[in-house]
């Protein structure tokens, strides 16, 4: 059912698509109606929720989760797949996930390999990109994504004294199996002024950032023009009814969709704007 929201002066309105029943959501993207949701909790003594869920978004159901094996370093700040494919004749594009580290002492972005067996899905760390150390980018818990060109990434994170949100653009690194490269200095930078809570994840669509930032208690969607590096919009989700911290924001075919933690799930909307 959609949120109502004919009180409030913008156009919105969010609409309820699955469920995902694990703990501990971070980012995720989606390949055709199949998205997927990684799950960490760094630092989490039991170390049972470093996974991620695969939903089918068509028909609303969580149909597999995979464990990917404790790291207490690891949080999975970012998930975004890409144009490229490991090999061609593999169903899914090769995914980028970000890691970070909390006491922001390093920064990796692993490569992975999505394949499908019998009902199970498998996934392979086929590419290591190291990057700069985020001290030295005067940046803090940085976030990446690649860029729709499929030729640069940019890295997100917030300004040392936290005030401002930083966008670095870099050339993105080559595709090769099985390789660890280093990632060069940033060929762009911009600043916008920052909420006071949690940046949360972003994606891109047609040269604009989609991000959320927030908790439960206070929780924005963010629009940002690439090209002028200027926030256009933002809207505070808790004036429409959606009273959760957003986890990860992304795109089904053409529909904006944010994926909010509550009670100790993933729930799933789209947004229309």
């Amino acid at each position: 059912m959609p949120v109502a929201t004919s009180a409030q002066p913008q156009a919105f309105e969010a609409n309820h698509i699955c469920t995902i029943d694990r703990r501990y959501p971070n980012d995720g993207d989606c390949f055709g109606d199949l998205y997927f949701q990684f799950h960490s909790q760094n630092q989490h003594p039991e170390g049972d929720f470093h996974g991620a869920s695969v939903a089918d978004l068509g028909s609303s159901k969580t149909i597999s989760f995979k464990y990917l094996g404790f790291n207490q370093n690891f949080h999975n700040s970012s998930i975004t797949f890409v144009r490229r494919k490991a090999c061609l004749l593999d169903r899914f594009p090769l995914l980028y996930a970000s890691e970070n580290y909390a006491p922001n002492s390093y920064y990796k972005i692993h490569v992975y390999r999505i394949r499908r067996k019998g009902g199970d899905y498998q996934f392979d760390i086929t590419q290591t990109i190291q990057m700069p150390s985020p001290d030295s980018l005067g940046i803090l818990y940085p976030h990446a994504i690649p860029d729709e060109d499929g030729r640069h990434l940019w890295v997100e994170g917030y300004s040392a004294d936290k005030e401002r949100t930083v966008f670095l653009l870099f050339d993105l690194p080559p595709y090769k199996n099985g390789s660890t490269v280093s990632m060069g200095e940033p060929i762009r930078r911009f600043e916008i002024p920052r909420k006071t809570v949690t940046d949360q994840a972003y994606c891109m669509r047609n040269g604009k950032f989609y991000q959320v930032v927030g908790v439960k208690r206070e929780a924005w969607l963010r629009v940002i023009d690439i090209a002028s590096g200027t926030l256009e919009r933002e809207i505070l989700f808790n004036d429409h009814g959606l009273l959760y911290e957003p986890e990860a924001v992304f795109f089904w075919h053409n529909r904006l969709c944010v994926s909010f933690s509550a009670d100790g799930k993933a729930e799933i909307y789209s947004i229309s704007l």
